[in-house]
């Protein structure tokens, strides 16, 4: 089977699908659709991964065929946002044939969506995936009397090793032949007596749970004592993954760069320009790259790698059950403990998993939280500002706030916004060591939107900021944020337009500060208590450019305005008084 490499995000892709992928939520459907295009879903341990509809192109036995990964769901009876694009997506593109990938392990409970599927008479093939996993707990599935029981092809499949993902394949262009008609699917409470009596029919052996390492180890990091402990060690980890190797890996890319390409560029600039395009040309192609190097991609990089392993080893159901209670002070979810961990990364995909939640209560109130969370472009501030110049410490404090703010900006609108959250009920997925090269590659597919979407951002704005401060026009453009960044914030002058540059992206704001105070010294320009105050500015202010689109896309301008000028305000109200708490402390 040859890829055409070719996968769209877009969930308008209805006019033209030949296969879809259809099933529970952490069944293996990313990943089967991975193995078939060879790209990019995100493939991950843990429900909710896939929000939208992936689209992609490839080449099966010399037909040129269309696939679709749609949203995990577990049935089509649900009013939450996974379900309604799971759905309307069904309806709209009409697909010649549906691959439903089910779990073996939990066959009984995968069936009622299988059942409603067939039910569309869309041709319908069923895949049987973790037959590996089937195996060590002695199940077997009687696959000839399944076909016999649902009327439909099965296949057992391994998605994460590929084991019969062709043939998956061939069985649903097979049944692409030849016209079908087409039913809404109508959820039934019958579908679950049903797939119960077929699961008991299939199953040959102990289906019921059984003692393993994975279980042990589930009991553990739940456990009421011993399961916070574990989470207060792993955040720990993580954090201090961030700092020392976030920052080893900034100083090393500073110094290779400079001695391969940055001082050279430097001499060579210098001697065949004019001295308006040396400053803007050096601010631009040296000073700018540089800064992307050594302040974004070291950080951001080190917790994508940390958040996959999280992902993928299927820690992250743990955590949001272990918060539950928690969230549910703030009148929320526990499951939106998955959006919020991806903040940490960014916000943009944190905002479209919010549709994983069952209110929209609730996804407002997470997608107000989520923009106090430090992602990883706050995070490469506060850690390549606060963490390097003034200590560990002064970096833990300032996420400390951040989460301290957002639970209680959370609980205030758990209190009055009408509505009450949901139980909890989430897949707790097996304990799985994680994939080096789906870790590697999830990495990569989430750091190249920073690398081909914000390094030319950091080009352009250093460039900008060397023909203004050629020109002398910085100090006009600092003037009229004086009274705020000046006064009220204490900071210096130019902070104001830094700030401005981090609304296009956030981590632009530090590297902005750097080329304007002309040295990658803070501390030569800014007091211990300047820089404190500017990092948690930063991380609490109006969200960056992608993130408001993205904002606006799901809940409408108003909502993206109104999270944009709160948000702002209380990072200035904040910002203010802890300057002034810093003065007493004779830090500034």
């Amino acid at each position: 089977m040859d890829c055409q490499h070719k996968v769209d995000r877009s969930a308008k892709c209805h006019e033209h699908c030949d296969i879809a992928l259809y099933g529970n939520p952490n069944v293996g459907k990313s990943c089967f659709f991975n193995k078939v295009t060879k790209l990019g879903a995100t493939v991950s341990n843990f429900p909710g991964t896939t929000v939208d509809i992936f689209h992609g192109d490839f080449e099966s036995h010399g037909k040129k065929l269309s696939i679709s990964d749609t949203p995990g769901i577990y049935s089509f009876d649900d009013t939450s946002q996974d379900v309604t694009v799971a759905k309307d997506y069904l309806t709209l593109a009409k697909p010649k044939v549906i691959i439903n990938i089910v779990n073996e392990l939990h066959l009984e409970r995968s069936l009622s969506l299988t059942l409603e599927l067939i039910k569309t008479k869309i041709p319908v093939v069923l895949a049987l995936n973790f037959c590996s996993d089937a195996k060590k707990r002695k199940i077997q599935i009687d696959e000839a009397a399944l076909e016999k029981a649902l009327g439909i092809p099965v296949v057992t499949i391994d998605a994460i090793n590929g084991t019969n993902v062709d043939e998956a394949i061939l069985l649903a262009t097979k049944k692409m032949s030849g016209k079908h008609g087409f039913i809404l699917p109508v959820p039934n409470k019958e579908n679950a007596r049903q797939a119960e009596a077929i699961a008991k029919m299939v199953i040959n052996g102990d289906s019921s749970p059984v003692t393993s390492i994975s279980e042990k180890i589930d009991a553990l990091t739940t456990h009421p004592v011993y399961g916070y402990a574990i989470l207060f060690g792993v955040m720990a980890l993580l954090f201090s993954s961030l700092f020392i190797l976030g920052g080893n890996l900034g100083y090393l890319t500073n110094l290779i760069f400079m001695a391969l390409i940055g001082t050279p560029l430097k001499v060579f600039i210098a001697a065949n320009t004019s001295p308006f395009w040396t400053t803007v040309l050096t601010y631009g192609l040296v000073d700018g790259i540089n800064a992307a190097l050594q302040v974004a991609i070291p950080y951001i990089a080190v917790f994508y790698i940390m958040l996959s392993i999280l992902e993928d080893s299927g820690y992250l159901p743990r955590m949001a059950y272990l918060m539950d209670k928690t969230f549910k002070r703030m009148g929320l979810h526990g499951k939106c403990m998955v959006p919020m961990m991806l903040g940490f990364g960014c916000s943009v995909p944190a905002i479209f998993a919010t549709r994983i939640l069952p209110s929209k209560r609730e996804r407002v109130i997470t997608a107000i939280l989520i923009n106090l969370i430090p992602c990883s472009a706050r995070t490469a501030i506060i850690l390549g500002a606060a963490g390097v110049f003034l200590g560990w410490q002064y970096a833990l404090a300032i996420y400390a706030l951040s989460l301290i703010l957002m639970f209680i900006v959370g609980y205030i609108l758990g209190r009055h916004l009408p509505g009450k959250s949901l139980e909890l009920v989430i897949e707790m997925p097996e304990f799985r060591v994680p994939s080096i090269q789906n870790v590697l590659l999830k990495t990569w597919l989430r750091m190249k939107d920073f690398i081909f979407m914000a390094t030319p951002f950091v080009v352009l704005g250093s460039a900008a900021l060397g023909a203004l401060t050629s020109l002398g026009l910085l100090s006009a453009l600092a003037k009229p944020f004086e009274p705020i960044v000046s006064g009220w914030l204490m900071l210096p002058a130019v902070a104001g337009i830094t700030l401005i540059y981090g609304i296009l992206r956030k981590e632009l704001a530090l590297e902005m500060l750097i080329l304007l105070g002309g040295s990658a010294n803070l501390l030569q320009f800014m007091t211990p208590g300047q820089i404190f105050v500017f990092c948690l500015v930063a991380t609490l202010y109006f969200p960056c450019l992608t993130t408001f689109v993205a904002l606006r896309k799901e809940f409408g301008t108003k909502v993206g305005i109104f999270i944009g000028v709160s948000t702002t305000a209380l990072a200035v109200i904040i910002g203010g008084i802890a300057g002034r708490m810093l003065v007493l402390l004779n830090l500034f």
